[in-house]
């Protein structure tokens, strides 16, 4: 008696249980559906921040070039490239500067990356085109204070292809 007894509880609570089956699967869609709303909500937060963090290192960089930099009569060229890493948080500015060197054209090609922030230079090369007359007309170019970090270079691509992970990440 008692084992038949105890057959017909489990029986009740299996139906009882099947019938709020469907309450609780319908609970656990609308759960489903409100943690992807807040998925997407928190995704375009992040986004948003990113955004506001580029613009902010955008107005920073400016102001730092400004601050920074200035141009005179031999200028040929001041411009800058700003960048807001956001793997290493740190708004990163690489100023190029041309400026004549002689009266026979000759110029110089620096170039800077910085942190805009910590106020640091991560990387620098200087390279002068020079431009001569006689014997003959010629061109030469060479490269002084190339490096990157603690990285050497040689040549303008060279510093470029270093640049570039402080530039695109």
């Amino acid at each position: 008696m008692k084992s038949a007894l105890r057959l017909f509880a489990a029986s009740i609570l299996v139906i009882f249980a099947g019938c709020d089956h469907e309450a609780r699967l319908t609970n656990l869609e609308n759960d489903n559906q409100d943690l992807k709303a807040e998925i997407g909500k928190n995704a375009k937060n992040a986004k948003n921040a990113d955004f506001d963090l580029q613009s902010k290192c955008a107005r920073d960089a400016r102001t730092w070039f400004n601050d920074t930099w200035s141009r005179d009569k031999d200028t040929i060229l001041l411009d800058y490239t700003n960048h807001y890493n956001k793997r290493s948080n740190q708004c990163i500015i690489l100023v190029e500067y041309h400026y004549h060197l002689d009266k026979n054209g000759s110029w110089v090609n620096d170039m800077n990356l910085c942190d805009v922030y910590e106020n640091a230079k991560y990387g620098n090369i200087s390279k002068n085109t020079m431009i001569y007359f006689k014997p003959t007309y010629r061109t030469g170019d060479l490269v002084y204070g190339c490096e990157v970090g603690d990285k050497k270079c040689a040549t303008l691509d060279e510093f470029n292809n270093l640049v570039r992970p402080y530039m695109s990440d």
